[in-house]
């Protein structure tokens, strides 16, 4: 028996089994499938996952301090925003320490002799503001934990799997090659099972003859991954319980555009069932160990190093 596929084709027939309106009255095209699908994908499925608060989609990424203490956000954050903001006091073992967002009307309230009480960041625009810009010595590592958008889902036509790799002339057989793809064109890699995690984040194709294309690199591919072109992904980056979820919510759409409002509202009461089943799948990811509550700016937690830092109500 062959594995389970997650990709958009496997959506696009999951939405065409739940519109229950014969193939040949529907209007839509795969792409119209594919654009519906991720709109829901990034409007309503992504964010329930956040609300769990159960730390899905969080990445990091590590900078060094710069003398000016201005840091820009992350790409490809989830409405640009961050998880949260430390600086790296150890790196083996690991330890960080948590830097407090000040509010910027406090910022901009405060004097140099203030400086002693008050250290952290405060956020202007897309940036990060060290405050003091000395509040770390310059070239620290500060780490900030943030909310990684998932990949734009590609239609069928957009992407292919992997079916063998050979290492050495970087060269790669798909079950499927674009007809567009050309010397030049950067590709990444996405898992082909859960958690359908980015296997490599750019490729570039050398040479292309299908099913042959070769690349710049195939480390960290893996038979079975799917390559599409970069910032695209042929599988939704949810966990698999989303994505009934996500087909429901795909075909109410449809359903809305065929002016089949009866069928739409149906669909949406569906939907509205595959929710709740989903948060208890997806709520309390480990449900044998409680969370332990920590103070990240109390007074147990060492500050060596960092010789202003504030602890104060803000």
């Amino acid at each position: 028996m062959a594995k389970p596929s997650y990709d958009v084709e496997a959506l696009i027939a999951n939405v065409k089994r739940r519109v229950s309106v014969p193939t040949s009255q529907l209007t839509y095209t795969d792409q119209d499938f594919t654009d519906l699908a991720n709109d829901e994908l990034q409007g309503t499925v992504v964010p329930l996952i956040m609300s769990t608060r159960a730390e899905y989609f969080v990445d990091h990424y590590d900078v060094s301090s710069p003398a000016d203490g201005v840091i820009p956000f992350p790409g490809g954050t989830v409405g640009n925003k961050v998880r949260s903001v430390c600086y790296m006091q150890q790196s083996s073992p690991i330890i960080l320490i948590n830097l407090p967002q000040i509010s910027l009307d406090v910022v901009a309230g405060v004097g140099f002799t203030n400086y002693n009480t008050l250290t952290g960041f405060y956020i202007e625009g897309n940036n990060l503001h060290l405050y003091p810009n000395t509040a770390v010595p310059t070239n620290t590592t500060i780490r900030i934990y943030y909310y990684k958008r998932t990949l734009v889902l590609a239609a069928p036509e957009k992407y292919g799997q992997i079916v063998s790799i050979d290492t050495g002339t970087n060269t790669v057989i798909l079950d499927f090659v674009p007809s567009d793809w050309e010397i030049g064109t950067i590709l990444n890699a996405v898992e082909g099972e859960s958690p359908f995690n980015i296997t490599s984040e750019e490729t570039t194709i050398t040479a292309v003859s299908s099913p042959t294309v070769v690349l710049s690199s195939v480390d960290d591919l893996e038979v079975g991954n799917y390559l599409s072109e970069e910032s695209y992904s042929a599988v939704p980056q949810v966990p698999v319980e989303a994505h009934a979820y996500l087909a429901q919510l795909t075909a109410a759409k449809c359903l809305e555009g065929l002016g089949d409002y009866n069928g739409m509202k149906a669909a949406i009461e569906k939907a509205m069932s595959l929710k709740e089943s989903l948060l208890v799948m997806i709520s309390n990811r480990v449900d044998g160990s409680p969370k332990k509550l920590v103070n990240p700016s109390g007074g147990l937690r060492t500050t060596a190093g960092l010789g202003r830092f504030w602890r104060g109500n803000y």
